[in-house]
């Protein structure tokens, strides 16, 4: 008797932590990689994270975007213990159309669909490490298989394909290449001209008194620093007019006075604006042909 209530008293004190990896580990020799199919409705955003189903007997609660019917084919891959519930991370087989806007355009792209069932179960089969009682329960949830194709002939797989792109869809694909490529051009040629006219200005105006041209010189000195090899870089400088001539010389605290400020501003700006000429031609992108409409 003093021995058995030494072991109660041992297994008291193991953490339910250690207890629900030893359940997990028997579970995912059961479930991870299996192949599921679902009986009861599920719900997934199908935005590349799994999203939480609330299952308590076959009572599903979600505010997943996209509901399923029960039948679904799903992979396992993943499987977690919890003190008082069984978490099942399950990627559907059959993926999603989702659109989405692209300027004028309305454009598809297949995605997965991932979902997380929360199953409620009694507390006492967690603790107690009873896998096979745990297995009951999840049977009426999914039904399980070892092979996808064993999962493919179930009755109550449901047969679910993915819906298909719109019939004119590959004219829609090149008409979206060209104004992507359009788009892309004018936005190019815009800050073509704007460093045009900036450069112009700075060159109108460069003046000869010494505290301009000290901060001018600091200014060409920062803007040489400045990564701008590629052509998101060029067409991310910013050569606008500073809202007020306040600049700093190095990582001084001190501000320049007014006259040296507005140097360094010309001296920066010019140095970015011309690096904007020179470089921002070659990223011009060439512009598809425009497929003909079928009659």
């Amino acid at each position: 008797m003093k021995r058995i209530a030494i072991l109660i008293v041992i297994i008291m004190t193991i953490p339910v932590s250690t207890l629900a990896s030893k359940l997990e580990q028997n579970l995912e020799s059961n479930w991870l990689g299996a192949w599921v199919v679902t009986t009861v409705e599920t719900h997934s955003d199908c935005n590349g994270y799994y999203t939480a189903n609330r299952v308590n007997g076959r009572l599903v609660n979600s505010r997943g975007g996209h509901r399923f019917e029960n039948g679904e084919l799903a992979k396992v891959v993943r499987v977690d213990a919890k003190r008082s519930r069984i978490d099942l991370l399950l990627s559907l087989a059959e993926p999603m159309l989702r659109s989405y806007n692209d300027g004028p355009f309305t454009l598809y792209e297949e995605v997965t669909c991932r979902m997380e069932l929360e199953v409620e179960i009694p507390r006492a089969m967690v603790k107690s490490k009873d896998a096979s009682s745990i297995d009951r329960t999840l049977a009426p949830l999914l039904e399980r298989f070892a092979a996808l194709e064993q999962a493919q002939q179930s009755r109550r797989f449901n047969g679910r394909e993915r819906e298909g792109y719109p019939d004119d869809y590959e004219q829609t694909l090149a008409e979206h290449a060209i104004w992507k490529a359009e788009q892309q051009n004018a936005l190019i040629r815009s800050r073509i001209d704007e460093a045009l006219r900036v450069t112009e200005e700075i060159t109108a105006r460069v003046s000869s008194d010494a505290p301009y041209l000290s901060g001018f010189s600091l200014g060409v000195e920062a803007a040489r620093n400045i990564e701008a090899g590629q052509c998101a870089q060029l067409l991310s400088l910013d050569i606008s007019p500073p809202r007020r001539q306040v600049a700093r010389a190095g990582n001084k605290d001190a501000e320049m006075p007014p006259r040296v400020a507005r140097g360094y501003e010309d001296g920066r700006r010019l140095v970015l604006g011309l690096e904007m000429i020179r470089g921002l031609p070659r990223c011009y992108v060439p512009v598809p042909d425009r497929p003909l409409r079928p009659r």
